[in-house]
């Protein structure tokens, strides 16, 4: 239940200082290539081999530019290195519930270029581990909306959602523990259902999913509102695109969803419980490249997280 150690910082430190330096000798070796190229069309038009004069010119040449790259290179080092510091998230403790008015979003301002993409449920295992892996590599950022009695599916990966949530990449909302209708149950049962999942979210992640709450089949009523409200759920986050996914649908099927629902501010409704929907994110980021959009989380979508940047 720790953030990101020492260790993990400095290796991560040292990997991207290793790239740099990689990054140099290729760059000083085409650059040093460019200056043999010139001395050689020196040489064929005036007849004669270059002198001191011409060696020590281009030698100078190499340095001086040599030394703006590793300049250029420092300055680029030292912005990455604070964009991870202010992306880094401290959750080592549990902010307490703050009750207010809930309100419902559909969708989030259009400022930035963001989609969230948000996953739902989760009694998939092997789609969960796909899901996070793909998060992993790509760096995506996303929103999990787990049920908690799918604990068997989730409770594996419990480790690796943590350190995303930390890394600024994952977001943890609370979509009930039994995936209750919630007009239906009524106000006093949902209130109950929702207090343990958000009970069973803190015991498993380490994390609350407060203040973000998704109705299961999007169903709420006023008694939803003021029961989540009182609890501190004050996000109640419904969607404005779909991929149509709580049958089992083709890859294809849910490409083409998101070249149809992704633009600024979409909030896209997926969910971890078939593999298609997992294996696809890949694919789903090309779309979003091309479209100049870039995923996020509910909490820089929406605002509204109670954790804070780590120090």
């Amino acid at each position: 239940m720790t953030r990101l150690t020492d260790a993990e910082r400095r290796a991560r430190r040292e990997a991207a200082q290793q790239a740099v330096r990689r990054r140099r000798r290729i760059a000083s070796g085409g650059l040093l290539a460019v200056v043999a190229l010139v001395v050689a069309v020196f040489v064929v038009s005036s007849g004669r081999g270059p002198s001191g004069d011409d060696v020590a010119e281009a030698e100078t040449t190499i340095a001086r530019d040599d030394a703006g790259r590793a300049a250029k290179e420092r300055r680029a080092e030292r912005r990455r290195a604070a964009a991870e510091r202010a992306s880094t998230i401290d959750v080592d403790t549990i902010p307490p519930a703050r009750p207010g008015p809930a309100e419902v979003h559909q969708g989030g301002p259009t400022a930035g270029r963001m989609v969230a993409l948000t996953y739902d449920d989760g009694y998939c295992g092997a789609c969960i581990a796909t899901l996070v892996k793909q998060l992993e590599r790509t760096g995506a950022h996303a929103t999990i909306f787990p049920n908690g009695s799918y604990d068997g599916q989730w409770r594996p990966h419990a480790a690796a959602i943590r350190r995303l949530v930390a890394r600024g990449q994952l977001t943890v909302g609370s979509h009930t523990f039994n995936h209750v209708n919630s007009p239906a149950v009524g106000a006093a049962a949902f209130g109950a259902d929702l207090d343990r999942n958000e009970q069973w979210i803190q015991q498993t992640f380490g994390l609350t999913g407060r203040p973000y709450f998704r109705p299961p089949y999007g169903a709420f009523d006023d008694g939803t509102l003021a029961a989540a409200g009182e609890r501190g759920y004050t996000s109640v986050v419904m969607w404005n695109g779909t991929v149509a996914d709580s049958n089992l649908r083709s890859k294809a099927y849910i490409l083409n969803a998101i070249r149809h629902w992704a633009r600024p501010g979409a909030i896209i409704l997926l969910h971890a419980n078939y593999p298609p929907t997992a294996e696809a994110l890949p694919e789903m980021l090309e779309i979003l490249r091309r479209k100049r959009l870039r995923t996020a989380t509910l909490a820089e979508l929406l605002g509204g997280s109670p954790y804070v940047a780590a120090r």
